[in-house]
């Protein structure tokens, strides 16, 4: 390397005479050690870190906005599948209210005057005798014993207004009158109860042998036993589509449900991306690179020692060398990856 010094004497001397008088071998061998700049080491590890520490970034931001993005993406049909959760829940409540409403109504057709002629009648068997298809007995068994609690409510409530003159020319509004309360979802059944206790009255003097009232109950409640049977084969056939729409919608739900699930854990997944923590380490110490060399350039030293030169070198060397195996092992990762996930991924034909 050729000094400062040589270059001023040459250029002051005549060619012929600046061999002799710059003296440009002892010049150049005394420039070595006196005209090194350590700042020039300094400064080229610096710029070399700095281009390390900016490829190391720039995979952590381009990393970091697709991790971003994905996110988003599976939050939002995370979001969807939650929607359509809640859609199907409400049209799978309908369905199972109507569904439950005509057994309930089936049910009661039969089980008020059951009731009515046996208080104390057993309510498992009256079940499973009225017990429509896709209704279980633990869904009608609440409202079963309802029903019987009602029904002696209402016995007691007539029974407490009847007096010793009445007969069977007796109405249900004469009763009202007298103080009698009925609620607006218990008017048939008060009717019912009241034709029921009606027909054990005392018919009044000239009418004995026809009972007017009591034949006009009895003939009401074979009308209703005979549009009943002509109804059931169409109530049946409504009866099995609701079974299979609420069976449908089930089925929806649990595959709905089985998404979100799925989504869930793959926005855990995202969360915890492979790779993205030992890049922010390396990038944390690769900025040392860029630190140290500033700092040391910032006290103007005169020189640097062997030992000095070494650890800055070695450091730059390893950390070079550590961005190669990352690299290495990122590339690996994802190859690896795709190999396990190929045999999982293939769907089989199914048998013919």
């Amino acid at each position: 390397m050729i000094s400062s010094e040589f270059l001023t004497c040459t250029s002051h001397v005549p060619l012929l005479q600046s061999v002799v008088q710059c003296d440009p071998f002892s010049v150049i061998v005394r420039s070595a050690e006196k005209d090194w700049d350590p700042s020039t080491l300094l400064s080229a590890l610096s710029q070399a870190s700095a281009v390390l520490v900016a490829i190391i970034g720039g995979f952590l931001v381009s990393r970091l906005v697709a991790i971003s993005s994905e996110r988003e993406g599976i939050r939002r049909l995370v979001e969807a599948a939650a929607g359509r959760i809640g859609h199907i829940e409400a049209d799978l409540k309908e369905a199972h209210r109507t569904r439950l409403s005509r057994a309930v109504s089936y049910f009661y057709d039969v089980a008020v005057e059951k009731l009515l002629d046996d208080p104390t009648l057993d309510l498992d068997v009256l079940i499973q005798d009225r017990l429509l298809r896709g209704t279980t007995e633990d869904e009608l068994k609440p409202y079963a014993l309802a029903l019987r609690q009602r029904v002696q409510n209402a016995v007691q409530a007539i029974n407490l207004k009847l007096r010793k003159s009445d007969t069977t020319n007796l109405d249900l509004e004469d009763l009202v009158e007298r103080g009698l309360e009925i609620a607006d979802a218990d008017q048939d059944l008060y009717e019912q109860a009241f034709k029921h206790r009606r027909r054990s009255l005392p018919s009044p003097s000239g009418m004995a042998m026809f009972g007017s009232k009591s034949f006009l109950d009895v003939g009401s409640v074979l009308g209703k036993g005979i549009m009943s049977d002509a109804a059931l084969s169409a109530s049946l056939r409504r009866q099995d589509e609701e079974i299979r729409a609420e069976a449908d919608l089930k089925t929806q739900l649990r595959a709905a449900v089985a998404e979100r699930d799925r989504l869930d854990e793959e926005l855990a997944r995202v969360g915890k991306p492979v790779g993205v923590a030992a890049a922010m380490w390396m990038l944390g110490v690769l900025s040392l690179g860029i630190l140290v060399p500033l700092v040391m350039m910032a006290f103007e030293p005169k020189g640097l020692d062997v030992l000095a030169k070494i650890v800055l070198l070695g450091s730059f060397v390893i950390g070079l060398a550590a961005i190669l195996w990352y690299v290495g092992w990122f590339w690996l990762k994802i190859g690896s990856d795709k190999t396990q996930a190929t045999p999982e991924g293939r769907a089989e034909a199914p048998p013919r």
